[in-house]
């Protein structure tokens, strides 16, 4: 049976990556930079920018890296399955993360957000705040809902009822040395 229900969904998603045109990137990019800045006076611009920029390009190109192959859950399947490298959304929210915090940001506050924490339903994200702003003001940033092309959402607006997680000090300090190694292998390229 399960055989049968992998190769149904190959059928209906077609097996692609999602692709987003240069055109929808910038328009996505400038609308997140926008509700980046309403957070607060403080934040600021070139750095929502860049904020924006990197959350919605860099899962795009994981994307095409784990060969994400929408929908999320058939994509979930593929990955547990052995057939698709990453793509949970823990990975997603992990990858994120240490994307951004290569960007060394100082008017904007990561946080990790769960849902349904504890349950099959779990599902993880990135909050982003101004400095000391409630969790709850935040900017929720989903990769995984869309396989890589960014959902982004008023943490209180979203279809998920986020709650702030503090991330254990030694899985942070992990994230933080994978942002490291990203920032030092960019360099490299560039």
């Amino acid at each position: 049976m399960f055989p049968f229900l992998l190769l149904a969904g190959f059928l209906v998603t077609g097996c692609t990556t999602v692709r987003v045109s240069k055109a929808e990137q910038d328009a996505e990019v400038a609308a997140l930079a926008v509700q980046l800045r309403s957070l607060s006076p403080a934040v600021d611009d070139s750095e929502a920018q860049r904020a924006a920029d990197a959350a919605v390009r860099y899962p795009l190109k994981l994307a095409r890296e784990w060969h994400a192959t929408p929908p999320a859950v058939v994509n979930n399947v593929l990955i547990n399955a052995g057939i698709h490298p990453q793509g949970l959304c823990f990975q997603w929210a992990d990858a994120l993360t240490e994307k951004l915090l290569t960007l060394n940001l100082r008017t904007l506050e990561l946080h990790r957000g769960v849902a349904h924490l504890g349950t099959p339903r779990e599902h993880s994200c990135v909050v982003l705040t101004a400095p000391g702003q409630d969790f709850t003001n935040g900017v929720a940033l989903d990769a995984w809902r869309n396989c890589g092309c960014l959902h982004w959402s008023f943490v209180p607006r979203d279809d998920y009822p986020w709650k702030e997680v503090a991330l254990i000090p030694s899985y942070r300090a992990e994230l933080e040395a994978a942002a490291r190694q990203l920032e030092k292998d960019q360099s490299k390229r560039d």
